[in-house]
Order: C-alpha cells, then structure tokens, then sequence
C-alpha cells in the first residue's frame, strides 16, 4: 500500500480506538520513568485482587503502595530508573519480596508474584534483577547502564559516543568522531539525517535548534561523565509524547542524592609523549606536536533530610591543547617574484584577451611582467604575508608547507541537583547546570608573523524543574519547565585592514560591519587561502524555554496518558561571512581561455592572479550583516494508552498533533519572496527562439507587517502511532509497530531577516567578461558601495542586487516521517538476550541542504541550456556556451535605473546602470535581479531507508558484560545533508546538477553504510580476593594481582559513498562528470594509495562532459566509498579497595589501540591536481589516557 494510504490508516485506526473505548482513564509519567507491571496470584494460579505491592527505591528508602485490580493487575507508573525493592502481601498469604530489581530507562518492564499460604512472618524473599525483556513496549531502543558509562573508555570522557551502540546508528559521513559539531547530536540514526535527533535530561528537552539553522539540532550543555546515571537511544519509538524530531530521542537520566552521602573525585590526562605520530606527519619525519589534556573534577550526594530531600552537585575543568596537521602550498621564492616555470601550471596574461575570450602568453612564458606587478603594490604585500616552505623541494603540484598549530581550549562545567518528596504522592526535582569555555586558534603558520588566529568563548546555562503529584492513587500529574540559555559574543582578533590595504579600500571593507579586519584572500587548487572569516565572528544569545505537563491514570488493564508541550525559542544572532570582504583569485584568472569547455587543471596559478590583483567577479564582494532577533515556537499535544490486552499482549496507541510557528523577527526585518506577484513594470525583453515577455515582470518583495510577520503555519501535522508487544513465553517477545513523525521545522530558529536590511555587494573585478578590468584591490568599489535598502522600494527592492534573499510567502511544509518495524526478542542462558528486526523508514518533504542553491528560482532554465549547448541559437553566433551566456548584451532596465523620466532606482553600485548586462541576466525567469531570488531551500527531498538491526546484550554475570549491534542497511534519497549541510565529506555534493531536474539527485545517501558493528564489553579479571582465583587472598598479594579490569569498545563499518564534481561550467548548478566505463574505482586501498601516492579513482573512466553540459555520473556512488572503520578503544583498570564503600581506581586507555589511521576521502574535483589522492586522516591516531579516580 502507498504510504499516504497507510498513514491514513493509521490514524484511522487510532481514532476509531479512541472513540470506541469504554472507559477513558488516564495516566501520565515522565518521558524517562519506568513503568512495572505484573498480575499477583496465589499458588493455585487464582488472580489476588486488593493485593498490596510496595516499591522502594534502595537508594533513598521512599516507598510507593499501591493495589491490584479485580484481574489482580497492578501498575507502578512513574517510576524513576534505578534499583528497587518491590514486595507484594495479601492476607492470609506469605508476603513475597524481590530485591535488587533495576529498572532502566523508559522501561516498561513485568514482575509477576505467586504467593503462597501463610502468615506475614513467613514472606519469600528473592534476590534478582528485572527482567531484560521489556514486555510491554513496540519501540527499539538500547539501555546503556552506568556500568558502560563509567567503564568504556570515551574519547574526551563524553558519553555521547555511546550512542553507537544502538543499532541503526552511525557517524555523519565524512567526520572521524562523534564528536564533531553540531555536538550531541551529530550521528545518522535510522535512515533520518545527521543532527535531528532530540536530547531529554531527566525529561527536560537540551536539544535546540541549532542557531541560523533550521530543521538541525545541537546540544550546548552535555552532563559529565560522573553525573550521569544512564541512558537510552529510542531510534523507533511509538510513545506520541515525542515529536518534532527526526525519530530518535535520547534519553538521559542524572545521578540524585541517597540516603547515604557518596561522591567521587577524578583526574583524567593525556600527553603527546605517549601518543602514536599521525600517519602523513610521521611520513614526512614531523615529530607529534605537543598535545596535552587535564580534565578533572569530583561529584558529592547526600541527604538533606533523610528520606525526605536529597542533593547530587559535580564541578569538573577541563584544559586541552589538541595539534592541528596543515599540510598546504604557499608561494615559492620565484613565484612571490613572479616566475612560475618551475610551477606545475602554466599561466597567461589577463589583461590582453582577444574577443573570443583567449589570453595571451606573457612576454617571458610563465613569467609575470614586472611593471604588472609593481601596479599591483597590495596584491605584493599579501603574497609576502605567507611563510616561506617548509619543503622548498617538494615537486611541482605537491604540498611545500607541513607544519600544525595547537588550539588552545578551557572549559568548566558544575550542575546541581535537588529532589524533595513531600509524601509517597507528591515531590519536586530541581537542577541548575553551567557550562563555560573558550577556545583559541593560533595563527595557522605558527611563526608569529602572520595572525589569524581568533578565540570565543561560550557560556551555557540549563536549568529544569519538575513536579509530579498524585491527587488519586491511579494518577499521576507531571508538570516540566526547563530553560537552555548559550550566550557566546562576538569575537575580533586579527590584523587591521589598514596594515596593507590603502585609501579608499581600506575605509569601504573597515566601515561596512564595523570590524577593522584583514578580508578573506580565497585561493583555488590547493593554494593556502588566508583569514577566513566565515563564522568566526558569529556572537549568539539563545534561548530555549519548555513547558510540558501531563496527567495519567491507571484502570484496569489500560495505562491512559494525555499531555501537551510548548517549545519557545528566542534567538539573538549575528554571523557575518566575511565582514571585510573576500577576494577569490581563481586558478581561472590565469588559465589560457575565459570560458574553457574543460577546465585545464594544469593552467592558470591562484598566486599569479593575486601578484596581477585580478579576482573573480563571480565570487569576491563584500556584505553588510546584522543582528536578527527572532522567536519562533513548537506546540503540541498527545494522547496514548498502553492497553495490557492479555497477559501476554500489550497494544501502544497513540496520536499527537503539533505544528511550527515559524520566527518572526522582533524589528520587523523580515521579507517574503511573493514569485508570482504582479510587478506592475513591463520590460519588453525579445531573444528569438528563447525569451519574449512583452508583460509586466513577475516576483515581488513583501515586508513583514504588524499582521504578517511569521512564515504561514503548517496545520496538517497529525501523527498517529500504533504498536504491540506480544510475549510468545517467558523468554520470547515479538514486537512491532508503525508511526508518522514530523520533523523540525525548517524555519524554525533560522537566522534570515532579508537581505533588503543588509547588502551583498559583489566586488566586480570586470563587467564584460574579463574584456576590461574594473575594480582593484585599491578600489574595490570605483562606483561607491551602496548601504541596505530596507523598504524604500516596496515590493520593487533589490532590482538589479545581486542577492534577493528572502522566505516564501508558502507555509514552511514539516518534513513527514514514516517509521515501522518488526522483530523478535529473546532470552537465553547466561542473562544474555539477542533480538532482530526489520526496521525502515520513509521520509518526504525533507528541506535541501541551505548550500544546495534550491532555494534560488532565478537559475537558468535547462531547456534554455540546451538550446544553447546545441548550437541552436543565432545570438551566440559561434561562441561556445560559457562564452555566449557571458557576452555582454544591451540592457533594458537602464533607464530605471539612471537619470531620466523612466528611473526607479538610485542604485549606482548594480550593473544595472550599464548600458549592457550578460545575456544570462535577461534569460533567468526574474530577470529584473542581477543574481539569486530566493525563498526557503525546497522542502521536496526524500529517502527510504531499510536494516536489519540485530542487538545482543548480557549483563554482568561471571566476571563478564556486553552490549552492542550489528546493521545492514540501504538507504536512498536525493539530499542527504540537513539545512545546515553538516556533512563534510563533500559539501559540494549538496549542490544539485540541474535545479529543475531534481530526479536526476536520487542516489544512494551520503550516509549509507551497508554493514556496521559495535560492541562494547566489560570484564573484571577472575583474579584476587572474592573472584574465582584467590578468593581467600592475602591483602598484599591481592593489591598488586587482584582488582585488574579490562573494558573494550570496537567498531567497525564499511565506507560511505563518494560524490565527484566535474569543476567545469554549469550555469545554476554543480557540474558532476561524465562516467564512461563500470569501475570507476582504481581497486587500490586507501592505504597503499596514501603510501604510493596512486590515485584511488579509475581517471581514465571519469571525464568532463563538456562546457554547460551535465554529467551522467550519480550524485553519490554506491562502488565507490570512504575508507572503512575499523577501531578499537581499549582500557586496563586496576581497582583497590581502602575500605568497606570507599576504593580507587587507576586507569589506562588506549584509543584506536591499533593505531589503525582511517583515511580521508581525497579531492574529488576532476580538475584538482590532487584529483584522487589521499593526503589526509580522519580522527586521531592512537592517543594514550591516563586516569585516577576515587569512589565513596
């Protein structure tokens, strides 16, 4: 069946449920507690009703009583994760009591009681552990208990790697640890996009949107180590209290106060002395960097009043210097004087082109004149600014510059927690958390000459509170507010504009954003780029605030639960990308022809080109940025019931209703692309055979109003879930279940105002196609730059800018998620339990990656296109088709735009004001905008993805534990990055071919992993007192052999797929190449590629397709694929006990114990001359970590 037709059978089924159910009951718990449940007979197998069950958490003795229905059913609900003793008593029957029980995270687990005859002094007693089935629950998910929080060794000490070992979780393509930004969330779970997974500590949502970016999440306050008690993946849940996410929730739950004070003090470090030398550094002969780690701290619980108040609180610092590897090219001594005929390409003169577009070789081939340099006094001095190689001997074309630099960073964290139970029905838990860091880059070539290094610095605060009430015995009332506040200001620290550029330039970059700063020099194919500004001046101040409440009630057989959430976030931005400038100097500046049919990878040098001042006009500008205050919100409310329809058939059923409002903007410095709006200006353009539009132009401007100040509400968002869990006996649970989920809103939490309230001014080195120059690097603007229009122009603004940027005047569409799976889970001996599923996904609506340019709608038409590769047009009149689409023809807008009875305009810095424009300009369905008219990214991605996860877990019994994975999966969509387009294997992937032909995108996903295992293991070494060996051990022998353990975590996955861009001429798009034979894969491995320097791809397979022609080569290639994973992190503990609830731990970890490097994907431009070549790493080598921590 479709799919739409099964979500609206779904939710059929769930609403006939709910209106056909007899007795509505409610109840509520929170979305981390537990829930128990079990049937008490008598020894003849009769049902026990009015039968007392007691709980008592071991930790603080508080106790909750409750009784069994008519059925002898009884439900615990609410019931926070960790250690109880539960006891059940009737008259006349012994009392039976189970201790040690651990219920986990979200756990819905079964304890049933057979009492037998006789008096309260003759009760049972067993001593036992919950059962590791969850009988009651649909939902795949994984427990990772305390044991492995503490045990595992944890790069950085942060848990979130532990995510991994859900099944059907893996890395974001590209990045060589979880640890990468966004933080928290940055993992693929399901199928579902990398960072859309939502975060719960103790029910409190952590999770953001992250800020300027919607439909991804981060997490800016991440618990330490020592404070959290356990936690839980849900990648497939079928609870309707979860939305607004891609599916997966993380569930956390912190430590709390006993009624025994206990704590814990540690001291964790690293030192590069015993760390593995990274694999290209250690081929070059560089020694291993200096690289050193502190992270230290302690953890305090007790009582305030026993059994009444408690309070956990933990402080831990953490100081880092991590070695960064550059391996880069910069100028040789003859090409900072302007020789390059010892360099790799082959350079021409752009200042003489002929009117074919072809450029002429210098008076000395290869040798810039000299009088062309000394014109060009600041492109002199910039070039001077690089160091001299490291490697003044390295051949053409290889990388002369080796060195790393060492960022400095500093944080401190500390939470606090109180919890305080009023009666056994009513209590309150309050928790403050504080996180601040700052970090500092040093300059990249670490001579101090040359500074562009920058710090920041971020300062988070979380907070939550919780009540929970029981004004009947079967209900529960649970109120939830939480605040996340990351406040991070604006960093400034790097050389001054004036320190090389001169008047005027100097005064146009400094004023435009208030930032005296040296601009972006942006380099091709290779060449080391300088001062990148993108990002690193981006000052925040988020806020996240949640409300959330929820009431239960238990009947019978049926578990009701209603609730609703609120989510507001406010958000204050400011990123501006390059707030001085960019200056790109091309490869292309220099190379023989303007519009070459096939970039020649072996023409033109980017240093050349900066020696000339001559940049790209296509690429270089100057923007003008400012604050955003935006508040957009999420809302919802859900209904579900766990009906316990036998006693060994539970029903989930749910249904949630949630939607996005959208931001709105506090100043009012908003707009919305309206693209069939009536202009009410007819500009007759006639190009026979391709455009004639004789009417008034089409595409208007609205600003944001007192009544139209969001992004339409999308309302559809109905979410109905439905699932079972069936015990076939005592050891086997079948499960399944199918759900529709929607994800974040894409213009939630976004950074947009419009760009009427900025300005994005190119830097116009030429406006004929390199036929004459214009701007210099003295003057960057001979016309004067132009300040934000805001609204003077109505709905006409941005006429002739060259960026119109705004959002749509259509409802922002949530991305739809259908999930479902099916399995089967099974105990066997030694309290080992293996379970298999069949588990998928389907998404549609999904928002294209911000970079992928689909939120543009001026492209060029691929109809037009072709038109012109074919030769079918007069007006290119022989010209190839780069050339013709570039060529210079009379412009009709003039006259709005200059002096005169027709102007509209006084924009003196647009193009517009010539007398002639590119004839690409006219052939763009809005031709009246020199570039981009936007709206939001297109919400039309899709992907499927299908697994089989099989989960093996055993818990702690003969000295040995073990959790972990194995998954086989496929997954296919058309996008594979988020709106923030976090995958870093190949951003330009993101990038569509042709914007109008987004069918041609589908392919296997960026993040497909056909095979992936992970297996986490624990084990204490049967040796020394009370162990197997040496039971009876003398304490000196014992404290030297005894309390040795080893735990483990090994990894191992195959490759992610390649995508590959041509580098060539495609107007709208990203040109891929053209594949003219099956293997496009060379065979060889990337390890003897990075030690022989042979490329990984078959190049003589791959090739150009030709100038503005598409390639046929798939987005992303399912035969050719990362380098694989294959790591173990390893740790060795010897414990010794001081005391009776008091010992020590020392440990030593060992990560990628192997010291096995895991390669990073080469160049995959065609036109790169290190096309194919693997000259880097992902992650780190082996590093070495040593660790002392105390326990009482």
């Amino acid at each position: 069946m479709s799919f739409i037709h099964g979500k609206s059978l779904v939710l059929g089924a769930a609403l006939f449920y709910l209106c056909a159910a007899v007795s509505p009951s409610l109840r509520a718990q929170s979305s981390y507690a537990s829930q128990l449940t079990g049937v008490v007979t008598d020894s003849s197998g009769a049902v026990v009703p009015g039968a007392k069950v007691i709980i008592t958490d071991e930790a603080t003795n508080v106790s909750v009583t409750v009784t069994t229905n008519g059925n002898g059913v009884y439900v615990l609900t609410n019931l926070r994760p960790g250690t109880y003793t539960i006891r059940a008593e009737a008259p006349n029957l012994a009392p039976e009591e189970h201790q040690g029980v651990v219920l986990a995270v979200s756990q819905q687990a079964t304890l049933n009681f057979a009492l037998s005859p006789g008096t309260i002094t003759t009760s049972v007693t067993v001593n036992d552990e919950a059962p590791l089935l969850d009988t009651g629950n649909a939902s795949l998910g994984t427990d990772v208990t305390n044991d492995y929080v503490r045990d595992i060794p944890l790069i950085n000490r942060s848990f979130f790697g532990l995510v991994f070992l859900a099944g059907g979780v893996t890395e974001t393509a590209g990045q060589g640890t979880q640890d990468s930004y966004p933080q928290g969330t940055n993992f693929v779970s399901n199928g579902q996009r990398n960072a859309t997974a939502e975060v719960r500590v103790d029910g409190a949502l952590t999770s953001a949107p992250e800020q300027g970016e919607g439909a991804t999440t981060n997490t800016y306050y991440t618990p330490s180590v020592e404070i959290v008690q356990e936690f839980k993946v849900e990648n497939n849940s079928f609870s309707a209290e979860y939305g607004s996410n891609g599916g997966t929730v993380v569930n956390i739950v912190l430590k709390e106060g006993g009624n025994k004070f206990h704590g814990s003090g540690w001291w964790f470090g690293q030192r590069s002395a015993l760390d593995a030398n990274e694999f290209f550094r250690n081929a070059q002969g560089i020694p291993n960097p200096d690289h050193a780690r502190d992270q230290y701290g302690f953890s305090f619980g007790g009582p305030i009043k026993k059994g009444k108040t408690f309070f956990f609180v933990d402080f831990e610092k953490t100081r880092e210097s991590n070695p960064v590897d550059v391996n880069a090219f910069v100028p040789t001594a003859l090409e900072r004087a302007g020789d390059f005929r010892n360099s790799l390409q082959h350079i021409f003169n752009p200042f003489n082109v002929d009117s074919s577009g072809n450029r002429s070789d210098f008076a000395i081939p290869n040798v810039i004149d000299a009088n062309l340099i000394s014109q060009n006094p600041i492109g002199q001095k910039i070039i001077n600014m690089y160091p001299q190689p490291t490697d003044p001997n390295a051949a053409p074309g290889d990388f002369n510059f080796h060195t790393a630099f060492v960022p400095q960073s500093n944080a401190r964290q500390y939470d606090i927690k109180v919890d305080h139970h009023f009666s056994d029905k009513n209590r309150i838990s309050a928790r403050y958390s504080n996180h601040h860091d700052t970090f500092a880059a040093p300059t990249i070539f670490g001579d101090g000459d040359f500074n562009d290094g920058f710090t920041s610095s971020t300062d988070v605060h979380n907070a939550a509170i919780e009540v929970n009430s029981s004004p009947l015995a079967t209900t529960v009332w649970t109120n939830r507010i939480a605040v996340d506040r990351a406040v991070a200001p604006v960093n400034e620290n790097y050389p001054s504009v004036a320190s090389v550029f001169d008047q005027p330039g100097d005064q146009i970059l400094s004023q435009a954003n208030g930032l005296s700063r040296f601009p972006t020099i942006q380099m091709d194919n290779n060449a080391t780029s300088l001062f990148n500004q993108c990002c690193t001046d981006t000052g925040f101040a988020h806020t996240l605030v949640t409300y959330s409440s929820s009431l239960s009630w238990v009947k019978r057989r049926q578990i009701w639960k209603f609730g609703g959430e609120q989510r507001l976030f406010y958000n204050n931005f400011y990123q501006p990308q390059n707030p001085t400038g960019l200056f790109h100097f091309s490869q292309g500046i220099t190379a023989s022809m303007v519009n070459p049919p096939t970039p020649n990878p072996l023409e033109g040098n980017s240093f050349a080109s900066l020696l000339l001042g001559y940049g790209d006009p296509g690429s270089s500008g100057l923007t003008i940025a400012h604050s955003v205050a935006n508040k957009s919100k999420e809302t919802a409310f859900y209904f579900e019931d766990d009906w316990k329809v036998t006693s060994k058939l539970t029903v989930n059923l749910g249904l949630r209703y949630e939607w996005s409002t959208p931001y709105n903007e506090r100043h009012n410095q908003i707009q919305f692309s309206d693209f069939s709006g009536d202009s009410g200006i007819a500009v007759p353009i006639a190009i026979p055979g391709l455009v004639n539009t004789p009417g008034n132009l089409l595409g208007t401007t609205v600003f944001a109003g007192a009544g139209h100040r969001n992004v339409p509400v999308d309302r559809n968002n109905w979410a109905p879930r439905l699932g079972f869990a069936y015990a076939l006996d005592s050891k086997t649970v079948i499960r399944g279940g199918t759900g529709v989920y929607y994800g974040l809103n894409v213009a939630t939490n976004f950074q947009f105002t419009g760009t009427a309230f900025g300005n994005s001014a190119p830097i116009l080195f030429t406006k004929d196609d390199f036929q004459t120059p214009f701007a210099t690097l003295a003057n960057p603007f001979p016309s004067g730059f132009a300040q934000p229009q805001g609204q003077k122009y109505g709905p006409l603004a941005l006429w002739g800018a060259s960026n119109n940027n705004s959002l749509d005047t259509a409802p922002a569409r949530n991305a739809e998620i259908y999930q479902w799976n099916l399995g089967v889970q099974r105990l066997f001996p030694g309290q080992i339990v293996i379970g298999a599923d069949y588990s998928a996904s389907r998404s549609t609506h999904l928002p294209f990656s911000s970079f992928s340019g689909t939120s543009n709608r001026n492209f060029l038409p691929s109809s037009i296109r072709d038109q012109i590769v074919n030769g079918n047009l007069p007006i290119c009149n022989g010209l190839g088709p780069s050339d013709c689409l570039a060529q210079q023809v009379p412009n009709p807008f003039q006259p709005l735009f200059i002096a005169g009875p027709s102007q509209k305009f006084n924009e003196p810095s647009s193009i517009y004001n010539d007398d002639a424009i590119p004839l690409v300009n006219l052939l763009r369905p809005f031709p009246q905008f020199d570039g981009a008219f936007s709206g939001l990214t297109l919400l039309a991605a899709s992907s499927i993805y299908n697994s089989l996860q099989v989960r093996f877990q055993k818990r702690a019994s003969h000295y040995i534990s073990f959790e972990g994975n194995y998954t086989f999966s496929k997954a296919i969509d058309n996008s594979s990055a988020g709106a923030n387009s976090f995958i870093t294997a190949s951003l330009s992937s993101g990038v569509p071919q042709e914007l109008d032909n987004l069918k041609a995108e589908r392919s296997v996903s960026a993040n497909d992993a056909t095979h992936r295992m992970v297996l986490a293991t624990i084990a204490d070494l049967p040796v020394g007192r009370n162990r197997w060996i040496g039971r009876d051990m003398n304490r000196i022998l014992d404290a030297v052999v005894g309390g040795w353990s080893a735990s483990a975590i090994l990894t191992f996955q195959t490759g992610t797929p390649i995508s590959l861009v041509s580098g060539g001429n495609l107007e709208g798009g990203t040109q891929r190449p053209d594949v003219i034979c099956p293997q496009v894969s060379s065979g060889i491995s990337y390890h003897a590629a990075a030690s022989t320097g042979e490329s990984i791809f078959n190049i003589n397979c791959i090739v150009s397709p030709g100038d503005q022609v598409p390639g046929n080569a798939p987005r992303y290639f399912s035969n050719l694929r990362s380098d694989g994973v294959h790591n173990t992190d390893l740790s060795l503990s010897k414990e010794f006990v001081i005391r009776e609830g008091m010992k020590l731990q020392i440990r030593g970890e060992f990560f990628n114990f192997t010291n096995t490097p895991r390669f990073a994907i080469p160049s995959t431009t065609l036109t790169d001359s290190q096309f194919g070549l693997v000259t880097s790493t992902l992650g780190q080598p082996r590093q070495v970590q040593f660790g002392v921590r105390f326990e009482f």
